[in-house]
């Protein structure tokens, strides 16, 4: 049947030619629908892909490639593009892209957005900057990236009137402008909460204010949780709260490492060992700062191996590993990372390059007697679990004894227990002795005395089932004390 709308012509084909009618009036929907679409197009137009272009930041070989990103992000908000900012915002948002290693784009362009440049910004670059943020709401009032950008400009912009320094040099005008403009940022992320559950900087944004602000631990640690439900990829929730959990923060000592193995431990596989990485290269610095030192090198290790075979190398992480392995006294793997690091540097991870020359020399320097070490370790572990090793040890551990009771006074109140390894020779000459790890002053003077026996050629200890023999004991001042 035809209604009143179809034409003569039509209805007189559609007798003789169905199928000819049909596809007739398909052209004419075709033709309707393609009308309806130009309208629409003219009403929204579609937004032109990105033209600004990543592929020339190489983090894999240039240690400066991230800054030089942000570098290049910055140039388009002082040039007004304000469009291409949300378009490369919104596709690093949509992709969750990353770079080699995993540092994610979305991330670093905030970064590039949130003050007028790296360093100490003038009043005047500060008041231009804002202007600058002032016009691209007017230009796109719907933009994600602008108000988040935004507070985090006012929480930097805080902390430019506080100052880099201790909190007790920090003026009292100094501390009303932080508070002020902390809060400003503040209310800026509460005056946009819908973007909470569309961009994962939200979240970022309102941990920078929270650690601005001193929120109590449990206080971040809500924020915190509410972040990772969200989008539990992004290291920099966890990284933030690890730099909160110091003890210069509001942790105490220890808080940062233990937070660490928690994470990691509820990420599990390798996504965990990659998340204990991230954070431990967080903490680490080229200071006398001891929080590094309560974390796991093995665990650190397996990270940087997992970070770089599911996203790639990264040379800020080779810095980054190369610094843990040297606190670590890992000098063989130290050694390995300073080779391909070369001249690539980070200033951020070693303040000054004479202490990365320094670091790198000493690994270089130690590598072969630390690669030495573990050969001889993993020979006396081997000798512990034979039958005639144990015999032997048996035997031996008596006559050792001696010497432990000598250098008893020695150990100058560190009860602490500690491996040692000893060598000996054919008739039970000792051939080397050292404590497994940093010596101490008991292990000092252990050393010291079969230094003196070495010296003399004596046979203080049984002869071994086969020479050289490796030994290795556990020594605890503490069972030596109740003895005496």
């Amino acid at each position: 049947m035809c209604d009143r709308s179809c034409s003569p012509a039509l209805s007189s084909l559609q007798r003789f030619f169905p199928s000819l009618a049909l596809a007739a009036l398909f052209l004419l929907s075709l033709s309707r629908t393609s009308s309806a679409m130009a309208a629409d197009t003219k009403a929204k137009p579609v937004a032109a892909p990105c033209t600004f272009s990543d592929a020339e930041f190489d983090t894999a070989r240039d240690v400066h490639a991230l800054d030089e990103y942000r570098n290049a992000v910055a140039q388009l908000l002082k040039q007004g593009d304000f469009a291409q900012l949300d378009c490369i915002a919104d596709a690093a948002r949509a992709g969750k892209t990353r770079f080699s290693g995993g540092a994610w784009k979305l991330r670093n362009i905030y970064m590039g957005v949130s003050e007028p440049r790296p360093g100490h910004p003038t009043q005047e670059e500060w008041k231009q900057h804002f202007d600058l943020m002032e016009r691209w709401r007017k230009q796109n009032p719907h933009s994600i990236t602008q108000p988040i950008a935004l507070a985090e400009s006012y929480v930097r912009y805080g902390w430019a009137a506080r100052g880099p320094g201790y909190a007790d040099d920090v003026s009292n005008s100094g501390w009303k402008l932080f508070a002020e403009r902390v809060a400003k940022g503040k209310a800026i992320l509460e005056e946009n909460a819908d973007l909470a559950n569309r961009c994962p900087d939200w979240y970022l944004a309102m941990q920078l204010v929270a650690q601005g602000q001193g929120w109590n631990i449990p206080q971040a640690r809500a924020l915190y949780e509410k972040a990772i439900a969200f989008e539990p990829g992004y290291q920099y929730y966890y990284r933030v709260l690890a730099e909160y959990l110091q003890p210069k923060w509001s942790g105490e000592e220890g808080d940062a490492a233990r937070f660490a193995e928690e994470a990691a431990n509820e990420a599990g596989g390798e996504n965990g060992d990659i998340l204990y990485f991230y954070i431990a290269d967080v903490i680490v610095c080229a200071c006398g700062d001891p929080e590094f030192s309560h974390f796991s090198w093995e665990r650190a290790q397996k990270g940087f191996a997992a970070l770089e075979k599911k996203y790639g190398p990264s040379m800020v992480f080779v810095n980054s590993y190369a610094l843990m392995a040297s606190k670590s006294k890992a000098m063989v793997e130290a050694d390995s990372a300073f080779q391909r690091i070369g001249i690539e540097w980070d200033e951020s991870k070693w303040m000054t390059e004479d202490f990365f020359k320094s670091e790198r020399d000493i690994a270089a320097q130690m590598a072969p007697f630390d690669a030495k070490a573990r050969v001889f370790r993993a020979e006396a572990v081997a000798n512990m679990k034979s039958a005639e090793g144990r015999a032997y040890l048996a035997a031996f551990e008596p006559k050792f004894a001696a010497f432990e009771r000598a250098c008893l006074n020695d150990a100058k109140g560190d009860t602490s227990k500690f491996d040692f390894l000893v060598q000996i020779g054919e008739k039970g000459t000792i051939e080397d002795g050292h404590p497994d790890k940093n010596p101490n002053a008991f292990s000092q003077c252990l050393m010291k005395d079969l230094y003196a026996v070495y010296i003399k050629k004596e046979t203080p200890f049984p002869a071994p089932p086969k020479v050289p023999f490796r030994v290795i004991f556990e020594v605890d001042p503490t069972t030596l004390s109740a003895a005496k």
